[in-house]
């Protein structure tokens, strides 16, 4: 039976750490869609059916600033200063136009990091919205836009969704 050196196996443990590579991103959020689904529930008010869309995106953010706490939102909410800002458009004879809804589907999400601690975040995010079949076009046609925010005002890129059709039944 050999023997092993125990400066070789720390050697070896050296050499691979120092391999190691924290992660880095850009400062400025970066998004990418990953998926769309929706669900057909019954409104528990109105007794009507509802389409629920839930739409996902990857992030990857450098210092990590993303989503806002409680008193941050009720600040933004004043002003209506987004984070999670949302595009419609919807299928008109063949082509994608887009739809200004009287009440904006964009929104809030919270803080992603509750350790207030700077460093690269990523990961997936999943914002939910609902579509009242009475005020729903049948076999409607939409796709998303979205963009999110951080806290020090950087903008990310524009992520599109796939096409998801609504008021199906």
């Amino acid at each position: 039976m050999k023997k092993v050196s125990v400066f070789g196996i720390l050697t070896i443990i050296v050499a691979l750490v120092g391999c190691y590579k924290e992660t880095t991103f850009d400062n400025t959020p970066a998004i990418s869609f990953k998926s769309i689904k929706k669900e057909v529930r019954i409104d528990q008010f109105a007794g009507t059916k509802k389409d629920s869309v839930i739409l996902t995106i990857k992030f990857q953010d450098g210092d990590g600033d993303l989503g806002l706490n409680e008193k941050e939102r009720t600040t933004a909410e004043t002003t209506s200063n987004y984070n999670y800002l949302i595009r419609l458009f919807r299928k008109k004879k063949g082509v994608f136009t887009e739809f200004i809804p009287a009440v904006p589907y964009s929104g809030y999400f919270p803080r992603l990091k509750a350790d207030g601690k700077t460093g690269p975040i990523e990961g997936t995010l999943d914002y939910s919205m609902e579509f009242p079949h009475p005020f729903t076009p049948p076999k409607d046609s939409l796709k998303f836009q979205v963009i999110i925010k951080d806290r020090a005002g950087n903008v990310s890129n524009t992520a599109e969704s796939d096409v998801i059709v609504l008021n199906e039944f």
